[in-house]
């Protein structure tokens, strides 16, 4: 009995001096209890918003916090931001209180509040949602809601000074027949101050060759397909050549460019039991590389 326990403690021991060194490697992280996160909802479908708000008064977090950060993936369109209600102002920069929050991808998420009191750093709540298989026509989208809608992804929460990067957006709008659609695109953006036009440089070079373009193909495809299975007509050749064209006008009302110099290119369409969604090539891959890509969704029938 003596030499099992003496075993059984030659086994535990390095455990137990592991996490004790663990402990040590971390013991200067300090855990802020005070500071909680509260959601709008926990469950949602792809670019879905969910509002996070937090608990404490904007006078109380002033007095308690030099700063506060918002840290994870997936801002989405954020109308609270600009609010007077949303925003807390401290050693002369506003904070938010409120942030709007999404993810397109499948799975569950988190969200962390990081404060800063005498440059010290402490991790106050999380909170974690989950993105769920989509219940809509087109994603989240239901042709019978008749109302333009929008929605918003910004890979980027966490509060730091940027001056390019990229987004995806979902527009539904209808035309004069009150027929909708909806546009998916993946969009860059740089902004210019004073006299820095490091934002617009950087930006250009963000998907400036054929191979970096591609991955925008690839991303749409990956996704459309993760959602939707296995497209029905799929063109992976020369882009110009596409012979698509007749199968996507057989589908859609959208317009898409067809003389030259502005014209689209259909790459891909799926045909789900609502909807005909199609993968279109802004332009054609030449020695410019000037092309781009989106996604173009229509009802089946409505």
């Amino acid at each position: 009995m003596k030499s099992t326990l003496s075993y059984l403690f030659c086994l535990i021991l390095p455990l137990i001096l592991l996490f004790s060194s663990c402990n040590d490697q971390y013991s200067d992280i300090i855990i802020e209890k005070n500071l909680k996160i509260t959601a709008s909802k926990l469950v949602i479908e792809p670019f879905d918003t969910i509002v996070l708000t937090l608990n404490l008064s904007k006078e109380d977090i002033g007095l308690k916090y030099d700063s506060i950060f918002w840290i994870g993936d997936g801002q989405a369109d954020n109308p609270v931001w600009g609010s007077l209600d949303s925003l807390v102002l401290i050693n002369n920069s506003y904070f938010s209180i409120k942030k709007c929050v999404t993810d397109y991808r499948i799975g569950k998420h988190k969200v962390y509040i990081k404060t800063y009191k005498d440059n010290v750093a402490s991790f106050s709540d999380s909170i974690e949602f989950e993105v769920c298989y989509p219940t809509g026509d087109f994603l989240s989208f239901k042709w019978n809601v008749k109302k333009n809608e929008y929605l918003y992804f910004n890979p980027s929460l966490t509060q730091e000074y940027k001056n390019f990067g990229t987004y995806l957006w979902l527009i539904k709008s209808f035309d004069t027949d009150n027929y909708p659609s909806v546009r998916f695109e993946f969009v860059g953006w740089s902004i210019n101050i004073n006299a820095d036009y490091s934002g617009r440089e950087n930006y250009d070079k963000l998907y400036d060759t054929r191979e970096e373009r591609n991955t925008i193909r690839q991303f749409y495809h990956n996704y459309i397909t993760e959602i939707y299975g296995k497209s029905t007509l799929l063109y992976e050749d020369t882009i110009y050549l596409s012979p698509l064209r007749q199968e996507y006008e057989k589908r859609f009302k959208y317009k898409i460019g067809s003389v030259a110099f502005n014209s689209d290119y259909p790459l891909e369409i799926w045909d789900t039991p609502t909807a005909h969604i199609a993968l279109i090539s802004i332009g054609k891959d030449d020695a410019n590389n000037s092309n781009w890509y989106k996604v173009v969704a229509e009802p089946r029938k409505f």
